[in-house]
């Protein structure tokens, strides 16, 4: 059974993105959590985004709960290794 926490980065590709997907792996690298990068077409969220009501890229959801909007800070990363 896979018990990982599922940590899922919603991205345009673009350098805010990109810094965004690259803080949240180096935060959670310890705690064996899965980060996916979800990677949405221009001007429109994925199906998975769409989903969870996704409306800012980047944002980070966590077990399918977007937890943050927007550019994270080094402290928000920290707290999704917790």
């Amino acid at each position: 059974m896979n018990n990982k926490r599922r940590i899922e980065v919603f991205t345009a590709g673009c350098a805010v993105c990109n810094d965004t997907v690259k803080l949240v792996r180096e935060s959670v690298s310890q705690c064996g959590c899965e980060v996916l990068e979800r990677r949405c077409p221009e001007n429109e969220c994925c199906a998975e985004g769409k989903q969870y009501g996704v409306k800012v890229l980047p944002s980070v959801a966590v077990a399918g709960q977007i937890v943050f909007e927007g550019r994270i800070t080094r402290a928000q990363a920290a707290l999704l290794g917790k």
